[in-house]
């Protein structure tokens, strides 16, 4: 039976995009194969998967994460986006399109340089369209010749991460290779890289992490498992019960199924006696589950703990109907993701005194958020905006040039809002219409120390940001604050109207 048993060349959980209408994928596909790569029918299916579109001709997954095990050809599908990239999809503005491709080492960046560039020189076609290939150790890229009208030419840069590489680069795609490594700080610092990139897409492709690793590629992995996030695409090669903490000691790694659910290229590039060796000599199971079948549970459900001084049953307590907001209103702006996604909340005093918050908006990316902001002075004209402008700049730049103002938080003003928002909270000062977002995202936030100023809130848990919180946290300080210093009318001159 181990002669003939192969992997299977679908993934057993697999996500794709609602928002899907069509694919670029099979024109993706001719032409890596027809640049000499050969690629598994599972390789070519992922693939495939990451350039469907919406209606609107934008990818329709904006992040796509794969989890899949060792030395079964991750590699071979980057390189292949990678070329892709590179060669079919100039931006239509002639804008410079920059795929960065990163990795945890410096060898593995360097080993997918090397892999894109030889299958480069040996295309006729392709060579005479590269203007230069920059080989030199932590500055490997590849740059096309500019077309016509364009200033620079398209280019793939390779980096080994940290918290400072990839800034400076605008850059349309980013791989996030080894992804089972990548921190919150180096997403940070290269995802914003695409705030200005209308179309973009991040890709995340790693193994099971270790204990204690992988806080971003687990928020990925949960997005795309359970949802709710519309524009992630996920695909896992893993044993059936891998995803359910109840049920992994029950996975009988000497069942070929089992492997062949796992190892998309069993009886390809992997043997079938090399995997029965390393389950027959294994002495360490969980080890075995991670490493060599991708088996990664959910965290288990746990009772509710408090992470916070907020009272949640007090919060619980003073649901009420959705109302409007009158005068002395503060709208509250939070980036979350490294600038992946930002969320806006109101908040103004009700006639006894109390503050109605709510959380008004989230979506993907920031490009969106001044024009939104915009539409909400129009209708509120008296109403204070807020933010903390840390990593904002795109956002800042992006109000003004609409005349929007703002209020700049310090980090004395952000803690003070923590401190009055728990505050009120705890007295039952504070209505709100019980949105599940915003409940979730106060239950998991836990709070952290900001200098010598005090405390404000931070993500316990990848699966549920902090940004509704951070909203209605803040969007009650700027009513306050307002309410302190109140807008005056416009001094007028005796004698003129």
């Amino acid at each position: 039976m181990l002669e003939v048993l192969l992997g299977e060349q679908r993934p057993r959980l697999a996500r794709r995009p609602e928002s899907a209408v069509a694919s670029y994928g099979d024109m993706v596909v001719d032409f890596v194969r027809a640049c000499g790569m050969r690629l598994d029918d599972w390789q070519e299916y992922v693939l495939w998967a990451l350039h469907d579109v919406d209606e609107k001709d934008r990818w329709a997954a904006s992040e796509a994460g794969l989890l899949v095990s060792r030395q079964q050809g991750k590699t071979e599908i980057l390189v292949a986006f990678d070329l892709a990239r590179l060669f079919l999809f100039p931006m239509e503005d002639l804008r410079r399109r920059t795929v960065l491709h990163t990795a945890h080492e410096v060898k593995t960046a360097t080993e997918s340089f090397e892999a894109l560039k030889s299958i480069i020189e040996s295309q006729p076609r392709l060579e005479p369209l590269v203007d230069h290939i920059y080989s030199a150790n932590g500055k490997e890229a590849i740059v096309l010749k500019k077309r016509r009208g364009q200033r620079l030419g398209d280019r793939v840069r390779f980096v080994a991460r940290s918290k400072g590489s990839g800034r400076g680069f605008a850059a349309a795609d980013i791989v996030y290779d080894e992804a089972q490594y990548l921190t919150h700080s180096q997403r940070s610092a290269l995802s914003y890289t695409t705030t200005t990139i209308p179309n973009r897409q991040q890709l995340y492709f790693g193994t099971v992490p270790d204990d204690g690793e992988g806080e971003v590629f687990e928020g990925v992995r949960d997005r795309g498992r359970t949802g709710p996030a519309p524009r992630t695409m996920w695909m896992e090669w893993s044993p059936e019960g891998a995803e359910d903490p109840k049920l992994t000691a029950s996975i009988d790694l000497h069942d070929p199924m089992v492997w062949a659910q796992s190892l998309p290229a069993l009886g390809i590039r992997v043997e079938p006696e090399t995997i029965q060796e390393q389950v027959d000599t294994a002495t360490d199971r969980g080890e075995l589950l991670r490493e060599r079948f991708s088996v990664w549970p959910n965290r288990p459900e746990v009772e509710e703990v408090a992470l916070s001084a907020l009272d949640l049953k007090a919060w619980d307590d003073h649901k009420v109907e959705n109302r409007e907001h009158g005068k002395g209103a503060a709208i509250a702006l939070a980036l979350g993701g490294g600038g992946q996604f930002a969320s806006i909340g109101i908040a103004s005093q009700t006639e006894d005194g109390r503050v109605y918050v709510e959380h008004r908006h989230t979506a993907a990316g920031t490009l969106w958020l001044a024009d939104f902001v915009a539409v909400l002075k129009k209708q509120m004209p008296d109403a204070l905006v807020v933010l903390d402008p840390k990593n904002a700049a795109m956002v800042l730049t992006a109000l003004g040039r609409r005349n929007v103002r703002y209020m700049a938080m310090s980090l004395d003003e952000l803690a003070a809002a923590h401190s009055q928002f728990i505050e009120h909270v705890n007295a039952g000062r504070v209505e709100h219409r019980g949105q599940a977002e915003v409940r979730k995202s106060l239950q998991y936030a836990t709070t952290r120390v900001i200098g010598k100023a005090g405390s404000t809130w931070e993500a316990s848990d990848p699966r549920y940001p902090i940004a509704q919180a951070q909203v209605v946290t803040w969007a009650l300080w700027g009513v306050f604050k307002l309410a302190a210093n109140p807008p005056r009318d416009p001094a007028k001159v005796k004698g003129y109207a």
